[in-house]
C-alpha cells in the first residue's frame, strides 16, 4: 500500500530503500514473528509487547497501524557516519543520523527490503545524503522504558517500517 506520504517522498527523489511488511529481513521470519507474539502473550514476562492492537506483524496489527491506533514517528536527518571504524560492531551494517532541526544524533541499522534492494541502492548509505525512516512505535509491556529514538515517549518499542534515501549528489 503506497501512502500520500510516501508519494510526497518519492516526488521529492527520495527511494525508498526499506518496507518492513515487503521485507525478507529477520524481522518479518516466521519464527522470529512467533517468538514475539508468544513473548507478547506470556503472562509471566514483563518483556516484549502488550498486544493491545494487535499481535505482532498479523493483519490485525497492519490494520491498526494503518488506521492509527498504532503510532508512527517520523525522523529526518542526514547521514553523518557509517560505522567503519566501530571494532564493536559489525563494518557498514550501521550509520549516525543528524536529525534535522535538533543537535540530535540517532544510530540506525543499515536496511534493505531484500537482497535485489541492496544490490540497487546500497551506496545510498553515505554521509551527507538525506534520509527519512518511518517507525511504529508499539507498546511494551513495561511503561517506562527509555529508547533513544523517541526519547521522550516512554514504554514504546521503535521498529523500523520504511526508510528513504535521497542521493545528496
Amino acid at each position: 500500500m503506497i501512502r500520500i506520504e510516501d508519494i510526497n517522498l518519492l516526488e521529492q527523489g527520495y527511494k525508498m530503500v526499506f518496507d518492513l511488511r515487503s521485507s525478507s529481513s529477520v524481522l518479518m521470519d516466521e519464527n522470529y514473528i512467533k517468538y514475539i507474539q508468544q513473548t507478547t502473550l506470556d503472562k509471566g514476562t514483563t518483556m516484549g509487547l502488550k498486544g493491545d492492537n494487535g499481535l505482532f506483524a498479523t493483519a490485525e496489527w497492519w490494520e491498526n497501524i494503518k488506521n492509527g491506533n498504532i503510532e508512527t514517528y517520523c525522523v529526518k536527518g542526514v547521514i553523518v557516519g557509517i560505522n567503519e571504524e566501530n571494532s564493536f560492531i559489525e563494518g557498514n551494517t550501521m550509520i549516525k543520523i543528524k536529525v534535522n532541526g535538533t543537535n540530535k544524533e540517532i544510530f540506525q541499522d543499515i536496511v534493505f527490503t531484500n537482497e535485489r534492494e541492496k544490490i540497487i541502492s546500497e551506496e545510498l548509505y553515505k554521509a551527507g545524503n538525506e534520509i527519512v525512516s518511518i517507525y511504529i512505535l508499539d507498546k511494551l509491556k513495561e511503561d517506562d522504558v527509555w529508547n533513544c529514538v523517541v526519547e521522550e515517549k516512554l514504554g514504546v518499542s521503535p521498529l523500523l517500517n520504511r526508510v528513504y534515501i535521497k542521493d545528496g549528489g
